[in-house]
């Protein structure tokens, strides 16, 4: 006869442990980064009056950074993008010095990234759509698809003074990020 051998008794607690450790260890991967995302996007759509419109930031100081770790040396812009109604178009001008505009999925993953390099005399034209609905590019334009319908857009515009802050103003006074059935 075979005798039943019982498991030992710390063996179950220590395995409910294991599970318990592995769940929180997914949800909060999984969960962390959308609440962080629309906690950003909440804050944006309030300063840009609105989602799917650009705000542009002061001259970064101590007191006034919105972003995390945010450069003095930067002049930022940003758009809360929300595609559920269709997709959004955006103007990024050429600047006199270095330009970024990089696009953020709703679970904070960087999609797509543009640099001054990239960007043509006339300036960038492009057509954000959410990878559900994606919709052919007109001539010069670039399609950018978030695989979300939420995202973010981040424009960094070198300012390292107040007087580069004052130009890089003018600049981006011709930036937009709008709806397109706003018009466009």
């Amino acid at each position: 006869m075979a005798q039943d051998q019982k498991k030992p008794g710390w063996l179950k607690p220590l395995a409910f442990g294991a599970l318990l450790a592995v769940l929180g260890h997914l949800l909060t991967i999984g969960l962390i980064p959308s609440v962080i995302m629309n906690i950003a996007m909440k804050r944006i759509a309030e300063a840009s009056g609105g989602i799917n419109r650009l705000a542009h930031g002061n001259m970064v100081t101590p007191q006034n950074q919105q972003i995390v770790r945010s450069s003095p040396d930067l002049a930022y812009s940003t758009c809360a993008l929300d595609l559920s109604k269709g997709p959004v178009r955006v103007f990024i001008g050429k600047g006199a010095d270095y330009t970024s505009a990089a696009f953020y999925a709703g679970n904070t993953d960087n999609v797509f990234t543009l640099n001054d390099r990239k960007i043509g005399p006339e300036g960038a034209q492009i057509m954000v759509v959410s990878a559900r609905s994606p919709i052919a590019a007109k001539p010069g334009e670039v399609v950018v698809s978030l695989p979300s319908d939420k995202g973010l857009l981040l424009v960094r515009r070198l300012a390292p003074s107040a007087e580069a802050f004052k130009r890089v103003q003018g600049e981006r006074a011709k930036d937009f990020c709008r709806t397109v059935t706003d018009g466009m």
